[in-house]
């Protein structure tokens, strides 16, 4: 919470009224004018129900004259309710149930009390049990009522809990799951490709073979430790730190060199960024380095970066290309996946074909 919470004023305004109606119903058993005794006792009433809440027992027991002397109950009721809803003994508010039956039957009334009336003395033990047990009955009940509201609503948060620790449990499996498929089949084809490079390397007496073949081989053994790299994220669980080291835009000049391709550098890009948004930068010239060998073999790339106090845009434009695209298995999905990335980082990420036959790929982030 951000601060301290007031108190409600409502249950002021309900002390004030149940105070008011206490001292009304003293002034109702009199005639008018009241002796000062029993002007004292209906402010002694009006006073003690202001204080129920904080101290309810003191107030009951201020508002037993109301009951035993006069025969006025609402007070020492509204009390008894309080003193029901306060006390966790349910012995005490026993005796306070005995106490003001009692005053409610013994109470002299003007119309004379006779005992050997058995049916009028029946009608009056009656009345003094649900006087004394109505209050107390009800200030239990809507103490248990919200007892039970706060256990609901810790057994909601428990159940909130464990489906939140079962869907990382199942999303842990998944990963685990991932990351064996990953690196039983693309770490073994991968490794197998760099195996062939080196001795085609080592074998070939074409110079240009040699020099393909070493490029075949080094970005088969990148690819494997940035795979390696996959596999210990995923296999890391669900929530825990991304396992370092990630590429940033310190390994730009690595990737450009190793692209093969006419690469022209507009702009740097400002630092002091974001590890994410480093690496968004560096998955996105990445990815578009590969459209561009795929779709364009060749062809002249030119990066564009640019930096504000508040946005980094990165464009990667390629020129178009004489030669025929090369036809690799691709799923398809490398542009929406650098879209959801961008997303998650407040950005976006544009692709879209130039009139010249060109393409180009536009990475737009917040600073921070």
């Amino acid at each position: 919470m951000s601060g301290p919470t007031r108190r409600p004023r409502l249950p002021i305004a309900v002390d004030l009224f149940v105070a008011a109606v206490g001292a009304f119903d003293v002034w109702c058993y009199r005639d008018l004018p009241l002796a000062p005794w029993e002007v004292g006792i209906a402010v002694l009433t009006a006073a003690a129900l202001l204080v129920r809440r904080h101290a309810p027992i003191v107030a009951f027991v201020l508002t037993l004259p109301a009951a035993a002397v006069i025969g006025a109950l609402l007070g020492p009721m509204a009390a008894l309710y309080s003193v029901a809803r306060s006390s966790a003994h349910r012995g005490i508010v026993a005796v306070f149930v005995v106490v003001l039956g009692l005053s409610c039957l013994f109470t002299s009334d003007d119309d004379g009390f006779s005992l050997g009336d058995l049916e009028f003395l029946l009608h009056e033990i009656i009345f003094a049990v649900l006087v004394g047990v109505g209050p107390a009955a009800l200030g239990w009940l809507v103490t248990t009522r919200e007892r039970l509201a706060r256990q609901m609503s810790e057994i909601d948060r428990v159940y909130a809990h464990e489906r939140t620790l079962q869907v990382a449990a199942a999303r842990d499996r998944e990963r685990a799951e991932l990351a064996r498929e990953m690196h039983d089949v693309v770490s073994h084809q991968v490794s197998l490709i760099a195996v062939q490079a080196g001795a085609l390397q080592m074998v070939s007496a074409d110079q240009d073979a040699r020099s393909a073949a070493d490029v075949i081989r080094k970005l088969s053994v990148n690819t494997l430790d940035e795979l390696r790299h996959m596999v210990k994220v995923l296999r890391a669980p669900a929530g825990a730190d991304e396992i370092s080291p990630q590429p940033t835009i310190e390994h730009l000049p690595a990737l450009l060199s190793a692209s093969d391709l006419p690469v022209e550098q507009i702009g740097e890009l400002p630092t002091n960024l974001t590890p994410s948004t480093e690496r968004a930068i560096y998955r996105t010239v990445q990815e578009a380095l590969t459209n561009v060998r795929k779709h364009a073999p060749g062809a002249a790339v030119t990066i564009a970066s640019a930096g504000t106090d508040r946005t980094v845009t990165v464009s990667i434009t390629n020129a178009a290309s004489a030669d025929s695209p090369i036809v690799l298995p691709s799923a398809g999905s490398g542009i929406s996946g650098l879209r959801q990335r961008a997303q998650l980082l407040g950005g976006t990420v544009t692709a879209q074909p130039l009139s010249d036959g060109g393409w180009t790929v536009r990475l737009q982030l917040p600073r921070g």
